[in-house]
């Protein structure tokens, strides 16, 4: 056997699925698959203890699906990364979750791998979180007795990426004054996963910049806000030099974490550009 012996649950509504996720005892949730079945393949190989079982969300409809109402987009957690790729979004700076998506491994894989599982695997390097985290999302959460709860992307890095209540789907408002941009750079070119990437969103009154989000993925810690460059950047106005003068204010431990000198210089540049897409289009 490829994997260790389990037991599979299917459950058929969200609520089976909360119960059932805070009910079993030494048991993982399966979503699209790319990174659990892996895993546990590889643990195998290792001697080392799998979980007893697996709580598929296949099953639940009611996870699936990219819907706009008003001004808010809802994407759910079982909404695979190609399904996100491929859905219309609202005009403007959301479409940068097609760039991230496109970005995302390969063809194959973005066809299992889901949104829910990208942002809860905990898989440091993964590019969801801090892309959320740009774009002002929320995280929803479902609980046993029924009741949702809210959490906000960097609340639940902070948290190491755990939850006792399962993830159900994310809200991201839909701002007409917001732009955004988005950098990534891969490991290798043989290895398509992110060294590092850097999310930007900002609100504009003509050329002020306000409402400054910096989601920064390093690839060794969970997903960060640099909030001193945010800071910075809302006392800004759009200009050619603005790009220089943001790596001024860097909170530099995100960037300095077990980073080598040639990443320090890709975060720089990728910031820079990054915020000098925005000066452009304002």
């Amino acid at each position: 056997m490829l994997i260790n012996p389990l037991t599979l649950h299917l459950p058929k509504t969200p609520l089976e699925a909360a119960k059932l996720y805070k009910e079993l005892e030494d048991s993982k949730v399966l979503a699209g698959g790319t990174f659990l079945l892996n895993s546990m393949k590889l643990l195998k190989t290792k001697g080392t203890k799998t979980a007893k079982n697996v709580l598929s969300l296949s099953q639940v409809l009611e996870f699936r699906g990219v819907t706009v109402q008003g001004d808010t987009l809802t994407i759910k957690a079982m909404t695979r990364i190609n399904e996100l790729l491929e859905s219309p979004l609202p005009e403007g700076h959301l479409n940068i979750l097609h760039t991230v998506c496109r970005n995302i491994s390969t063809n194959p894989i973005r066809n299992m791998a889901t949104i829910g599982g990208n942002l809860t695997c905990r898989y440091t390097w993964t590019e969801m979180g801090a892309v959320m985290m740009a774009l002002d999302a929320q995280m929803h959460f479902l609980g046993p007795d029924g009741k949702e709860e809210m959490i906000l992307p960097e609340d639940f890095f902070k948290n190491a990426a755990r939850s006792e209540k399962l993830f159900t789907h994310v809200t991201i408002p839909i701002q007409s004054s917001s732009k955004a941009a988005y950098r990534r750079v891969k490991k290798t070119i043989h290895v398509d996963v992110p060294m590092l990437a850097v999310c930007v969103k900002t609100d504009l009154k003509g050329k002020q910049w306000y409402n400054t989000r910096i989601g920064i993925n390093n690839g060794v810690a969970f997903a960060q806000r640099d909030a001193a460059l945010e800071a910075f950047l809302n006392q800004s106005t759009s200009a050619a030099d603005l790009g220089e003068k943001a790596l001024e204010h860097l909170t530099t431990a995100i960037y300095d974490t077990r980073s080598s000198d040639y990443k320090k210089h890709m975060f720089r540049v990728s910031l820079r550009t990054a915020i000098e897409e925005i000066c452009k289009s304002s």
